[in-house]
């Protein structure tokens, strides 16, 4: 049995995410990096101070962007090794998406409550296709079929 045209296109939309994540964080780590010049970061500081943040410094913010650009990068890694995996009819690699996928639901919901009505239903809709893409029957019998053998 060939891999459905469903399940393709749910790879597809992994390789986008994961290269999408790569960029944002590539960007992220980029931006700490911007941010720990000595200037910016006597800058950065002065405005948290003038803003009323006094109980977090500058480097800490310049470390907390750089580790959140590390773990998008991470999990941008992740999705397009899962991705790999489901082109090949993995079961494993089906239920971790679906747990990705999920969190991201969940995500769209809470956009729409930060009143990012756009954005969040798009995530929404994405994420509902590619959990149907994931479990509808042709899908579901090719990686049972893989599965088996």
């Amino acid at each position: 049995m060939s891999r459905p045209v469903s399940l393709t296109i749910a790879v597809v939309l992994q390789w986008v995410a994961g290269i999408g994540a790569l960029i944002v964080g590539l960007d992220l780590i980029a931006s700490a990096f911007e941010l720990s010049d000595p200037d910016t970061k006597a800058s950065l500081e002065q405005a948290m101070v003038s803003t009323g943040v006094t109980d977090v410094g500058a480097s800490l913010v310049v470390r907390g962007i750089f580790m959140a650009g590390a773990v998008v990068v991470g999990l941008a890694l992740l999705r397009v090794i899962l991705a790999l995996y489901l082109a090949r009819g993995r079961n494993w690699a089906r239920l971790v998406i679906a747990i990705l996928a999920l969190v991201q639901l969940i995500i769209g919901v809470v956009y729409l409550f930060q009143e990012q009505i756009v954005f969040g239903s798009l995530a929404i809709a994405l994420e509902v296709a590619v959990l149907w893409m994931l479990f509808n029957a042709k899908s579901s019998a090719f990686i049972r079929e893989r599965s088996a053998s």
